[in-house]
């Protein structure tokens, strides 16, 4: 990512946020603007409604009262010929109602039957009479105008009122009500509603019902006259949610037949969920919560606010009003004005992004040549110049900066290289310096080779260097480096590739004469000591060598194989040297391939441990054992303990296997114990230097005892002499702790490494065994039998028993008996092998008998 596109990007993101900020509480506060608004234009609106409502539903009642007074003065009940009303009716609709055009018409219906009304013509306001009397022959007639002279429009044979639902209710409860809607007789069977009152004489006798009309569709002109309308709705709903009147255009509901009509109690109005307005069907569900008032939802993206509010009397009507105003009614072209505003301020932040872009990009483009610079630098290219770019005070500061930075670099990077190239303590070329300077010969030469490579390495480097210290140490160093050069043939390349090895690449066309007498001058210049400031000091060395031609890019191999014939010639001893053959690297694959497998043997669980017998020569009764571990390999079957416990050894893996030995044979041992073995049996363990050394050995130690309940006075532990010199201290405090605990300390192949009789007397020991080499051959060689007379005698001296390993036949066996040797083992006592292929008679621990 670039930084002109980073600021950039940040200065478009922050804007980004800021307006998504500013716009979300914009939105935030319009809802609430919103919602205020709405309750506050509805509320108005409900007001308003009501307030005509009110006044609309007035009129019916005050013509009811005024036709009352009429009829209670002048009407009787023997009256069969109702024309003395016919201008009393006239007059209250026409002139004592002219505006109110809802009230569509007035009449009375007597208890005998008759009736008269005046009717209104919602358009034209023309006005005419519907009469039933004795002159009418039971014809309910229409006339075209307020007279019976008049012409007659239409007529209904055998009309009765008294079965019509604004009279037989009001009849009936003798009280005044509103009806509900029902379908009227006029030309166009209007749907109406009516407030009927029951009508009285003076005496207080029941004559019949008066009644005053409103058409719904009246009503619903009146509710469209609304002035704050808008694109909303209002309706009103009835008792059952049915709509009594709407400010929408509805589809003509279906009229019943004229002969259904006398026993038509109401009419079938509209649901508001069959409404053709979207509104006032999305807000049917929420009628059917009696106590809800506000409200609103969403209708196409756009929100709709309601209200219902009631509208009731004493005098059965209960309906409700209920308002829908959309959102675009109290917002107008607010919100389009505010996308527009949206829009503009959005462009202009995408103006100012592009600004900022370029004005960033001149800024930071001094910046992308130091970049640049810096990958020169990256290129060891050590003058680079920054140029171009508006040059700030920053950038310059960069610059000079940059110009400081590539001198240093250039001397440190010449001091790094040397460093890497030599060794600091010989000058000498280093490992890497050596391949990096056959890479530059072989540029100026692509066809050099060299025919020999020589390794030399140290034997005694450490121990000497810890002895005369990290001054003289180095100084050793750089001696042995002169005394080498004496001899280093012209073109050769000398360098030293670890801490005590170094190699010489002997050039092309050397003979092999004048190779044996450099291989034989390179040995001889460590037959004589090192002159140093403050010493005199013996080194030896010895040489792997390769002879064979190799170029640059085949040295590292030479070098593998130099360092396998240097480990060959280490073995043979100092001041020696070994040339490097084929089989060496097939010896080191094999190697490494079987230390491999030596280590998926003790995860497989692979190792078995064998016991060969101790015996007591006086009546070769079977007195202990030697715990000697096998490898049952699955792919090369049972190895010889002389293939793998060296590697096991030098790989770190005999600490696993010793441990593994260790506690298996004392589990075996202990089971046989309490199984009915002899108490005092004893089992020798061999154990290693490295296992010996580990911090936690005496812990490990413990623990098997207690694991397996095996008393420590049954286990002895074999160590070599070699051990005994690794470190006397720590060595000597270990031994003297593990035979507190018990356990018995047993030496090893006494005789063939560094006896001492100061160590003799500074260890403490509980046994000694004698070596093999000296029982093999001791009948047969005078000076063999002496040694073993004189450890024998050395052994009575320290009062141990002493044990002699290795005995093959009954003279030896004898002749050790007879020399006051206690003990022995060898293959004419037993070969090693499992417990569980022991005879019976070992172990049960029955004597042989005495040797004879």
């Amino acid at each position: 990512m670039s930084l002109q596109f980073a600021v950039t990007a940040t200065f478009i993101i922050m804007l980004v946020l800021t307006l998504g900020a500013i716009i979300t509480l914009q939105m935030r506060n319009q809802s609430k603007i919103l919602k205020d608004l709405s309750r506050k234009v509805i509320s108005a609106e409900v007001a308003a409604v009501r307030s005509d409502l009110n006044v609309f539903l007035r009129a019916p009642a005050l013509a009811n009262r005024m036709v009352a007074v009429l009829m209670s003065e002048q009407y009787s009940p023997l009256d069969k010929d109702l024309s003395q009303f016919e201008v009393p009716f006239a007059h209250i609709l026409a002139e004592v109602f002219p505006d109110q055009k809802q009230l569509s018409l007035i009449s009375f219906g007597s208890v005998h039957g008759e009736y008269i009304a005046i009717s209104r013509e919602i358009l034209t306001n023309q006005f005419s009479l519907l009469l039933k009397d004795k002159r009418t022959n039971s014809y309910l007639n229409f006339y075209k105008g307020l007279q019976s002279s008049d012409p007659i429009l239409n007529q209904f044979s055998h009309y009765d009122p008294r079965p019509r639902p604004w009279y037989a209710p009001v009849a009936k409860s003798k009280k005044p009500a509103w009806t509900a809607a029902y379908q009227d007789y006029d030309a166009v069977q209007g749907i109406t509603v009516s407030f009927s009152s029951p009508l009285y004489d003076r005496a207080m006798n029941f004559i019949g019902v008066v009644a005053s009309d409103i058409k719904l569709d009246n009503f619903d002109g009146y509710l469209r006259a609304s002035p704050n309308l808008g694109n909303g709705a209002i309706y009103i709903v009835g008792d059952n949610n049915e709509l009594i009147s709407h400010s929408s255009i509805e589809a003509r509901l279906p009229r019943a037949p004229l002969l259904v009509l006398p026993t038509q109690e109401s009419a079938k109005l509209l649901k508001p969920v069959d409404s053709a307005n979207d509104m006032i069907k999305k807000s049917a569900t929420l009628l059917f919560e009696k106590n809800i008032e506000d409200f609103e939802f969403d209708l196409k993206g756009e929100k709709i606010y309601g209200r219902v509010s009631p509208v009731a009397d004493n005098n059965g009507l209960n309906w409700r009003v209920v308002i829908l105003i959309p959102e675009r009614d109290l917002l107008g072209t607010l919100k389009k004005d505010m996308l527009v505003t949206l829009l503009i301020v959005l462009s202009i932040g995408l103006f100012a992004a592009l600004v900022a872009w370029k004005i960033i990009a001149s800024i930071t483009k001094p910046i992308l040549l130091a970049a640049e610079t810096a990958k020169l630098l990256a290129k060891q290219e050590w003058q680079p110049a920054i140029a171009g770019g508006l040059q700030l005070k920053e950038t310059k500061l960069l610059a000079n900066a940059f110009d400081e930075m590539s001198n240093a670099l250039s001397c440190s990077f010449e001091q790094l290289n040397y460093r890497i190239r030599h060794d600091h303590i010989t000058g000498l070329l280093s490992r890497e310096g050596l391949l990096e300077e056959m890479l530059e010969i072989v540029k100026k030469s692509p066809e050099m080779c060299w025919d020999a490579l020589f390794l030399i390495g140290l034997d005694n480097y450490r121990s000497i260097h810890d002895s005369i210290g990290y001054e003289q140490g180095e100084e050793l160093l750089c001696a042995i480096v002169n005394n080498l050069k004496q001899h280093l043939p012209q073109q050769a390349l000398f360098a030293r590739v670890a801490e005590t090895e170094f190699v010489i690449c002997v050039p092309v066309d050397f003979n092999v004469v004048c190779l044996d007498d450099l291989i034989n001058k390179y040995l001889d210049s460590f037959s004589q000591s090192f002159h140093l400031q403050y010493d005199e000091v013996l080194i030896t060395g010895s040489l792997g060598v390769v002879c064979a031609s190799f170029n640059h890019i085949e040295l590292i191999d030479n070098l593998r194989n130099a360092s396998m014939a240097l480990s060959k010639a280490k073995d043979k001893g100092p001041i020696s040297y070994e040339v490097f053959q084929g089989s060496m690297a097939e010896q080191s694959t094999q190697k490494i391939h079987l230390i491999a497998e030596l280590n998926a043997a003790i995860e497989k669980n692979e190792f078995r441990v064998y016991f060969q017998p101790v015996v007591r020569l006086s009546d070769s009764k079977v007195i202990g054992a030697e715990a000697l571990v096998r490898w049952q390999s699955g792919q090369r079957g049972l190895v010889a303990p002389g293939v793998f416990i060296p590697l096991a050894e030098e790989s770190g893996l005999i600490l696993p296997i010793g441990h593994w030995v260790l506690r298996e044979s004392c589990r075996q041992i202990a089971e046989r114990l309490k199984n009915g073995w002899a108490s005092d049996f004893d089992v020798h363990v061999n154990v290693s230097v490295r296992q010996l050394i580990q911090s936690d050995f005496y812990q490990k130690l413990e623990a098997i005892l207690q694991e397996f309940s095996l008393s420590p006075h049954n286990l002895t532990l074999e160590i070599t002499e070699s051990i005994l010199i690794e470190d006397s201290n720590v060595i000597a405090t270990l031994i003297s702790r593990i035979r507190l605990l018990g356990v018995s300390i047993a030496i090893d192949d006494f005789g063939t490494g560094y006896s001492s009789m100061s160590y003799l007397h500074q260890f403490a020991f509980d046994c000694l065994k004698i070596d093999q080499s000296f029982v093999s051959r001791f009948l047969d060689n005078h000076k063999s039998e002496a040694i073993v007379s004189a450890i024998i005698r050395l052994a009575g001296g320290f009062d141990v028993p002493l044990v002699a390993e290795g005995v093959e036949t009954l003279e030896q066996a004898r002749r050790l008996h007879e020399l006051g040797c206690q003990r022995a083992q060898g293959y004419y006592f037993g070969r090693p092998a499992p417990l569980e292929e022991w005879p019976e008679v070992w172990c049960g621990s029955a004597p042989s008998g005495p040797l004879s």
